[in-house]
């Protein structure tokens, strides 16, 4: 689906030409059965939506934070979560508004990258999300690119196990939602502080001096020039090292180069070698004199004898074959001559039992005689005597059988005795093969020592020349000695921008100066301690407000009653945004602020107290508190809304959710967004299905 461009609810004239960087202009939820509910705020002001319990307040920083990039959904599980199926936030920036959709996780999981975004001039919010364009990562890293997020990277001091982290308008997130939880809370300063074990506040505390700009936007480019400076560095003092140890050890290098040039032969031997260098520098320009033969490696096509050697290892290979079947017909006819003789000894057994009955074939001829009766006993017999025809046959089969084993035996040791010779024959072809391949290997083993030889002799010439080239014969070595210092003074000139002293000096005013803020509207809400003049502060290593009487300093986790801790968590993240709009930081310029006047409320829990308590949830009215109380709910808003014209409008929305209702103040109701009560709610109860 494309963005369309046309006239929304607001237009970019309502605010003129301030530099609206990402506020809310609509929280949109779509249903599964095709409804959409649009939540719309206004930028540049206050914005209130007063509700009963359990209409959705709460989940709206959940919400946000989803469509925003949350790892993982928090939104509770009930019937938001059962009947939306997609949540969808409209930002206006100071150009453009950005529609970003996240779609709700399945109902097993927590979390979805499925996503849809849409920039233009105007966005008009779809009635329905068609499908996905997009993933929540390339969100985040577009709404960075908005924001003009420089790129920066955090590197924690030596000792510290945490990885180096750039700051991402994720991070400046965590400073713009203070949930009902969060405002009261007397150990956490920030949103989602203590999540992972605490490893969000020390994200907190790796990524604030960024947003704060203690950390100079072009901080990961000069870190990159350093690393650059200090190669460069390292590779000049490479060069000036070698120039100058060439240069000290020239007679060494030069008398061992000598000795390397006799021992492979480029030189005769001359006896003792002269410590003089102009001497030695003769003796290598003679021997650099030489150069290497052509042809030096030869390839197959160039080299007969390996084309050769290739022929005769084939030709092994062929007369093993014809070895290996000689040897096999061999024993093929040797085993079929064992069979013969074994059946020629057989066929003479044979002979010999039917030659035995010749006497029953003299008495049948004289004494014709009943096959079943013998002819001896006249007994009936068992099994009948075989005719005197068959027997005489059986005799005359065998005897042509001998005959004809006795014709072919000769024919059979007169191939077996061929074959043999044959075999023997194949076995002199491939001793002689071999006895060649054997005088083709020991030419090329001469032939590759004579190339180590010549390659040996290469290789020192080069050495050779590579030293005349470089000695030093005079002091030539000033302009290495320059680049170095050109390098080093780089590097100092790039370390003293990066200085990790004027870096905390930065964080130092920075703080100072949200500090004084801080002090002055302590002062204007009559927090305990703060009368003015106590300096109050936030400590950012501990990530917590300290207030500095004279006897000590008060962390945040010992100071009482709700309403001051509260009070405290109020103007520190009003003056961290003053600062940031003050400074033009790329930060989201909207604070959400769930159930501030919730520690007004009775604590005590007997029934006609817990009346009053839910009276103001149900109705709004505060009129059921004390008069002090009432007096301090008014008081809150009016800070709030002071607070909000003098410094932060309308460069700032302040988005606030809450029970109470107060009818009478003008500032509120021009304020009220919405009103959740009588059965209106976040969710329409018309999406919910029994």
């Amino acid at each position: 689906m494309a963005c369309k461009s046309g006239r929304s609810k607001y237009n970019l004239s309502d605010v003129g030409n301030t530099a609206l960087d990402m506020q809310i202009r609509d929280i949109v939820l779509y249903s599964k059965t095709g409804e959409k509910r649009v939540l719309s705020f206004q930028v540049g002001s206050v914005n209130i939506i007063s509700g009963e319990s359990k209409t959705g307040k709460s989940a709206l920083i959940d919400i946000v934070d989803y469509c925003l990039g949350r790892s993982s959904c928090h939104i509770a599980i009930g019937p938001i979560r059962d009947q939306v199926e997609w949540y969808a936030i409209r930002l206006q920036f100071s150009s453009s508004q950005i529609f970003i959709a996240r779609k709700s996780p399945p109902i097993n999981g927590q979390s979805t990258n499925v996503a849809f975004i849409c920039e233009a001039r105007e966005v008009e919010i779809p009635n329905t999300i068609p499908q996905q364009n997009t993933t929540i990562d390339a969100v985040e890293i577009h709404i960075n690119s908005r924001l003009e997020i420089s790129p920066n990277l955090n590197i924690p001091p030596a000792g510290q196990t945490r990885l180096p982290l750039a700051a991402s308008f994720r991070h400046a997130l965590l400073l713009c939602f203070q949930t009902q939880n969060d405002l009261t809370s007397r150990n956490e300063l920030f949103h989602r502080q203590n999540d992972n074990d605490g490893f969000m506040g020390l994200t907190i505390k790796d990524t604030l001096p960024y947003f704060l700009e203690a950390v100079r936007e072009d901080a990961l480019r000069l870190e990159h020039e350093l690393s650059l400076a200090k190669r460069e560095l390292k590779i000049a003092q490479r060069e000036l090292l070698n120039a100058e140890s060439i240069k000290g050890e020239g007679i060494s290098n030069a008398i061992r180069l000598i000795s390397e040039a006799i021992e492979v032969g480029l030189l005769n031997d001359v006896g003792e070698i002269s410590d003089e260098l102009s001497d030695l520098v003769q003796l290598l320009q003679q021997a650099v004199q030489w150069t290497a033969p052509d042809n030096l490696i030869f390839s197959n096509d160039e080299n007969p004898d390996q084309n050769r050697l290739d022929r005769l290892q084939n030709q092994i290979r062929e007369l093993q074959d014809q070895s290996h079947r000689k040897y096999r017909e061999i024993k093929a006819a040797e085993e079929f001559a064992q069979e013969e003789d074994a059946y020629k000894a057989e066929a003479n057994q044979q002979k010999i039992r039917l030659e035995s009955v010749g006497l029953f074939d003299n008495i049948l001829k004289n004494n014709p005689h009943s096959s079943e009766i013998c002819p001896f006993c006249s007994q009936q017999l068992l099994n009948s005597i075989p005719s005197v025809d068959s027997i005489r046959n059986s005799l005359e089969k065998i005897n042509q059988d001998l005959s004809l084993v006795d014709r072919d035996r000769p024919q059979l040791r007169e191939h077996i005795c061929n074959l043999k010779i044959e075999h023997v024959t194949i076995q002199e072809r491939l001793k002689v093969t071999y006895q060649e391949i054997e005088g083709i290997i020991g030419q090329q083993e001469f032939m590759q020592r004579w190339q180590h030889n010549i390659l040996a002799k290469t290789r020192t010439v080069a050495r050779i020349d590579f030293w005349l080239e470089n000695t030093v014969f005079s002091d030539e070595t000033f302009e290495l000695r320059s680049k170095v210092s050109s390098a080093e003074l780089k590097i100092q000139e790039i370390l003293s921008s990066l200085n990790p002293e004027d870096k905390q000096d930065r964080l130092f005013s920075a703080l100072n100066r949200i500090s004084l803020q801080m002090t002055q509207w302590a002062s204007e809400l009559q927090l305990e301690h703060a009368d003015g003049r106590t300096p109050i502060r936030l400590n950012l290593n501990r990530a917590t407000v300290i207030v500095d009487i004279p006897e000590r300093s008060i962390p945040l986790n010992l100071i009482g009653a709700g309403a001051n801790i509260e009070g405290y968590h109020l103007i520190t993240h009003l003056a961290l945004h003053k600062y940031f709009i003050d400074r033009n930081r790329p930060t989201p310029k909207f604070l959400f602020l769930d159930q501030p006047t919730q520690v007004y409320y009775p604590s005590s829990r007997t029934p006609a107290i817990n009346q009053k308590a839910e009276s103001i949830k149900a109705t709004g009215s505060i009129e059921s508190l004390d008069d002090q109380d009432q007096e301090s709910v008014k008081k809150l808003f009016n800070f709030i809304f002071d607070a909000f014209e003098q410094h932060l409008a309308p460069e700032f929305q302040i988005i606030i959710t809450d029970h109470a209702n107060l009818v009478d103040d003008p500032r509120f109701q021009a304020a009220l967004v919405e009103t959740w009560r009588g059965g209106k709610k976040l969710v329409p109860v018309d999406w919910i299905t029994t």
